[in-house]
């Protein structure tokens, strides 16, 4: 199983090289999440740069499960957040992988070294 990162789909719609590793996740046979936070950071990045977020949000509600933020996965962000040294936002997506089972794909430098992440250069 594997859980996409804000980072992660920004690449796969950039078409860069880590976003081609993505790709190849997605036509995959892998289980597949997103963090229902990471909803957020992508409409608010691309809405910010005056583009429209809706058709790549209902491709990644189309791809993957969405993992809610529940209070079990607030609280256990918390704990992520002081034994990492995470954002809080970093921490909620952990935090989400976790609950879900699955490995955390990202190139995200904040996740460097933790358990449970595959980094993507």
């Amino acid at each position: 199983m594997r859980v996409f990162d804000s980072w992660a789909w920004i690449e796969f719609f950039r078409g860069s090289r880590a976003g081609q590793a993505v790709k190849d996740m997605v036509e995959g046979q892998d289980i597949l999440f997103t963090p229902a936070i990471c909803l957020a950071e992508i409409k608010a990045k691309y809405l910010s740069e005056a583009k429209d977020p809706a058709e790549r949000l209902s491709f990644i509600k189309s791809r993957t499960s969405i993992v809610d933020i529940d209070g079990a996965v607030a609280e256990e962000g918390a704990d992520l957040k002081i034994q990492h040294g995470l954002h809080t936002v970093d921490a909620l997506v952990l935090a989400s992988a976790r609950r879900a089972g699955g490995e955390l794909v990202t190139g995200d430098k904040h996740f460097r070294g933790i358990s449970g992440v595959f980094m993507l250069e």
